[in-house]
Order: structure tokens, then sequence, then C-alpha cells
């Protein structure tokens, strides 16, 4: 029988793929060996430790919310629709959510480290240039809404509601112009 041949990349696709159904809890190197049909030894020779494949498994969790976001991000109000993309990654991709956002980040202690993690510089500058406000003003709104987008993302990924998609976008907008006039 011919040895099988498995790289880093097919490895962090299935073991993303498994975060994607059943939770990062659930995921370690012999649950991903076993669903690639081999032995834990190709992902130690790809991982040092398990803490580092866990690493591997968050930074592409990371690319793919960030791909999730930005296609689902409209021509109109960008930071309005990133809203609406945050809050359908928590509930179309729940896991992915908690694994992400429900857990200590460390070397977050203000709302500023909070942008500077999560936020779009680029969308900042195009906006306040869109409304002819200060990045400032447009920095300011769009840590109000990451907040308030997280605790309506937070309802969704932990079951507490179930919300339409058009009345998320409703509330969103609302908060969103709310934040504008403030």
């Amino acid at each position: 029988m011919p040895k099988q041949i498995v790289n880093k990349e097919e490895i962090l696709k299935v073991a993303l793929q498994m975060v994607r159904d059943i939770g990062f809890e659930a995921v370690n190197a012999r649950s991903v060996a076993t669903k690639m049909g081999f032995s834990v030894q190709p992902i130690y020779s790809y991982f040092y430790n398990m803490e580092t494949l866990k690493q591997a498994i968050y930074e592409e969790a990371m690319k793919f919310y960030n791909k999730f976001i930005y296609s689902r991000i409209g021509s109109g109000d960008v930071l309005e629709s990133m809203a609406n993309a945050n809050v359908a990654f928590a509930k179309y991709e729940t896991n992915l959510f908690k694994l992400l956002f429900l857990q200590k980040l460390n070397g977050l202690n203000s709302f500023n480290d909070i942008y500077e993690w999560i936020g779009d510089k680029q969308a900042t500058i195009e906006l306040a240039e869109k409304l002819s406000l200060s990045q400032e003003k447009i920095k300011e709104v769009y840590i109000m809404l990451i907040v308030f987008t997280h605790g309506v993302a937070t309802m969704m990924a932990t079951g507490g509601a179930n919300i339409a998609d058009e009345e998320i976008a409703e509330f969103i907008k609302k908060g969103y112009n709310a934040f504008i006039k403030i």
C-alpha cells in the first residue's frame, strides 16, 4: 500500500470543518487524524504540539471570518453591512463565532483595543470621507456598533434568540443611525 501523503493545508481544512460541524472543544490531533484516516504522526510532523495546532485552527477560523464578512459588505453603508454580516456569522457559523468571540481574549483591555483587533481602518477612512465626519467620530461609531452587534450575535450563537434576518437588519439600521447622530 502506498504511503499516504498529507499536507498542512489539508489538515487545517479538515480541522476547520470539524470546528464548524462539532465545535472547537471536540477537535484534537486524534479526532482530526481519525477523520482523515491516518495516525496522529502526520499532524505532529506539521504542528509541534496541540497548542500550535489549536493556534493554527484559530488563525484559519479568523481568515474564514474575514472572508465571510467582506463577502457581505454592501456598497452603501459599510459599517452597517459589516454589523449585519457579523450577526449572520454568529447565526450561521455558530461554532466558529464561539471560538473567535466567546472566550477570553488576552490583551483586550479597552474599547480601543477591541477596535485595533477587529476594526477595519480602511472602512473607517472611507466612511469618514463619505459622511464628511472625522475619522475619530467614525471610529467611535464603529466601536459602538461592534459592542451593539456583539450582543445580538451572542444571542444568536448561544441559542438565546432566533430572530429573522430582516428584523436584525432593521434593528442594526436603527442602532447605526442612532450612533451616527450621537
